[in-house]
């Protein structure tokens, strides 16, 4: 992978596009997306239905190519009006970190099992993963339920513990895509305060999508993506202490 100029941190998005089809039928969903988002630092990412929201973080997550534009996570350009990655499941595996609305927890494995497995997929021992799974699900304050299953937690633990396994990995960069939209706005301020105290910890660069005006004041600075182009505004930073 080459290095941009600068070396910057965090995520950086430079005129990205995607374009789905061709000729008459082309949809473009992205028309040069620009963003920053540095170490440390939660931001929201917010806009209507079918604005681009999704097809942005998948891009960013390399899970869909874009079609054109330039892509740095933590100084290391990784995307460059193509991948400059050899293996993109391990750049989602090691450095892409993944919170969902729904949990996706792997029923028939424990807690610190779910959360320790993309450490031992990354090729870690068995027991080094665990005991970094259970160090984050101390922080997280789930460390008693370490042994249940998720059919036996309640949805705000099931939360916290699919948190716990998109950082295991300690990667740059997180992608939160509607993480609080389930929750009660207890739980949801409790969900976006462990976001932001992760952020500060492993020093991540975290994008949250949302549309609940629950956790929109939370947010120090707010894209908003509307018909495939973002605008940066500042955010109330509303303490959640």
């Amino acid at each position: 992978m080459q290095k941009p100029d600068q070396d910057p941190q965090g995520i950086i998005i430079e005129g990205l596009k995607k374009r789905y089809g061709q000729g008459d039928t082309a949809v473009d969903a992205l028309k040069g997306v620009h963003m920053r988002v540095a170490p440390g630092e939660v931001v929201g990412l917010i806009g209507p239905s079918g604005s681009g929201k999704s097809t942005l973080l998948k891009c960013l997550g390399a899970v869909i190519d874009p079609s054109a534009g330039r892509m740095t996570i933590n100084g290391e350009r990784i995307y460059d009006y193509g991948w400059l990655v050899d293996d993109l499941r391990a750049l989602r595996r090691d450095r892409i970190g993944f919170v969902f609305q729904a949990p996706y927890l792997i029923p028939f494995l424990n807690v610190l099992d779910n959360v320790a497995l993309p450490r031992m997929l990354a090729g870690e021992r068995n027991e080094p993963a665990r005991e970094q799974a259970m160090n984050l699900l101390h922080a997280l304050d789930v460390q008693h339920r370490a042994q249940a299953m998720p059919s036996q937690l309640s949805g705000g633990e099931q939360q916290r513990v699919a948190i716990a396994r998109g950082l295991v990995n300690r990667p740059p960069v997180v992608l939160a895509d509607e993480p609080t939209a389930p929750l009660d706005s207890v739980r949801a301020m409790a969900v976006m305060r462990i976001l932001q105290q992760m952020a500060r910890e492993y020093h991540a660069a975290i994008i949250v999508v949302t549309h609940d005006e629950k956790i929109i004041p939370t947010f120090r600075r707010i894209y908003h993506i509307r018909d495939g182009i973002t605008v940066e505004e500042a955010g109330e930073g509303r303490p959640l202490d």
